[in-house]
């Protein structure tokens, strides 16, 4: 049985592949760095848990030691960006050299004056998220020209609330003109451990079907339209990054359902 490293793995999505790869046949193995998994989850006998400060190389070698294919999903947004994503993203690519690397970026690597961006398009980040996300995808390609830069979108719909469903819980503003491609949580973990098994070095674009403002997003998540607030992005957001991912559509089995499909089932 193949093993798979899974950094973040106490995050959202994390949280989901190292629930699905027992059954996909993966020994999983993952990190955690501030906490452990909590009980009650379920998570901890899923996966061989280790706790790596993966900024730092040494951390990065000894998670991936005896292991056979990486999905790297650990990231930071806010205080300490840089350095968890710059950082630790090329500190996981070095160590990961010679093994399958799948590594998870963003669409905020655009500038989002257009919309709809492609593989190819060139990035140019107008925030300091979007700015590391971006760097760690250079270095990553520098580093380990095989692995897989997997850029997706916002993620919710999880067994548990995600970021998504407690910022529309908590009725704040939200933009009207901020253009996304929500994908959700299982879809994209499917998707996933799909590229795993694939020689796809360089780009591919896993979002969901549907592109739409983060204010009719929060009201599909459940906000009320009477307690949230619509406002226009500023300098520093993008206002259109959805992102075209026909390639993954045409590559994998899994598909990538657009949020109005998901959460009608609801």
């Amino acid at each position: 049985m193949q093993r798979l490293l899974i950094t973040g793995g106490c995050g959202y999505l994390g949280r989901e592949l190292v629930r699905r790869g027992p059954a996909r046949g993966w020994d999983v193995r993952a990190t955690w760095f501030e906490r452990p998994p909590q009980g009650g989850t379920g998570l901890q006998d899923a996966a061989d848990w280790v706790q790596a400060d993966l900024r730092h190389v040494e951390a990065a070698w000894r998670a991936v030691a005896g292991v056979d294919v990486v999905i790297h999903t650990a990231y930071r947004q806010g205080a300490g960006e840089w350095e968890v994503n710059v950082e630790g993203s090329a500190a996981v690519a070095e160590a990961a050299r010679g093994l399958r690397l799948v590594h998870l970026s963003s669409d905020v690597v655009f500038d989002g004056t257009r919309g709809r961006y492609r593989e190819e398009d060139a990035p140019d980040p107008v925030n300091a998220y979007g700015r590391s996300k971006a760097e760690a995808e250079r270095l990553v390609a520098e580093l380990h020209p095989d692995a897989t830069i997997v850029r997706t979108s916002l993620i919710y719909g999880g067994a548990e609330p995600g970021p998504q469903e407690r910022l529309a819980a908590e009725g704040t503003r939200f933009f009207v003109d901020e253009i996304r491609s929500p994908v959700q949580v299982g879809d994209l973990a499917e998707a996933l451990l799909e590229v795993v098994a694939l020689e796809l070095p360089g780009a591919l674009h896993l979002g969901g079907a549907d592109d739409l403002s983060r204010y009719d997003f929060a009201v599909l998540l459940g906000a009320d339209p009477e307690r949230i607030e619509q406002a226009h992005t500023t300098a520093d957001r993008a206002p259109d990054v959805s992102l075209d991912s026909s390639r993954a559509a045409a590559l994998l089995q899994t598909r990538l359902r657009g949020a109005y499909e998901v959460l009608s089932e609801r």
